[in-house]
């Protein structure tokens, strides 16, 4: 259960404010909100579910510490990405006229998690745990969960939490997870955990200063 539960964690904040739940959100003004997370189900199901499988599948092929260290970077690599990558928040999402089926729905949810992190993340953490049933499990119950705040909360989750924060929290969560992973590998030097923190410390100075400078030109 503790597998099931990470990859829910994970998947979760990962989705917060990112591009699938704002669509989701921006679609509520055509669609029903039943077709909208039925699409999110099944193109859940297809893409992290192929994830799973090709992370399962490597997982297996390789050794567990040479996993570990290869998620762990991963892993801070994605902290970094949701830390640092550019969103405009206030921009709304189109929904195109033409969207007239659920297959359609289906399919540009598909093409919005298609490489993204969650995806990514999701083969990364099969191999790492090799419970691809769990972590399936997992990765869908978050998905569903953020994608349908996107849609029944949408602006008011924007005015109680604010955005950067939801950022900072996922952020804060790949670090750690990233951080244990390398740690708990037997090849991984003490040593190298410098050079970590150097890292995550060049990322959080980055984001002040993109911080600072969006503030100063408000």
């Amino acid at each position: 259960m503790a597998v099931l539960f990470g990859a829910f964690v994970m998947i979760f904040l990962a989705e917060m404010g990112d591009k699938s739940q704002l669509m989701a959100f921006g679609l509520t003004s055509c669609y029903r909100a039943r077709a909208i997370l039925g699409a999110v189900f099944v193109a859940t199901l297809v893409n992290n579910g192929a994830a799973i499988y090709i992370g399962t599948i490597f997982g297996e092929l390789l050794n567990i510490d040479v996993v570990r260290i290869i998620s762990g970077l991963v892993f801070l690599g994605f902290g970094a990405w949701t830390l640092l990558e550019k969103r405009n928040w206030s921009e709304p999402v189109a929904a195109r006229e033409n969207l007239g089926s659920f297959l359609t729905l289906v399919f540009l949810f598909m093409l919005a998690e298609m490489g993204d992190k969650t995806q990514i993340a999701s083969a990364v953490y099969a191999a790492t745990y090799k419970e691809p049933l769990l972590t399936l499990a997992g990765v869908m119950a978050g998905m569903l969960l953020a994608d349908a705040l996107g849609i029944y909360l949408g602006v008011r989750l924007r005015n109680i939490i604010p955005m950067d924060k939801l950022k900072i929290g996922s952020s804060l969560v790949f670090f750690i997870l990233g951080t244990l992973n390398l740690v708990s590998s037997d090849l991984f030097p003490v040593a190298a955990l410098l050079p970590v923190a150097v890292f995550l410390a060049l990322v959080v100075m980055v984001y002040r200063k993109k911080q600072k400078s969006y503030n100063h030109r408000l």
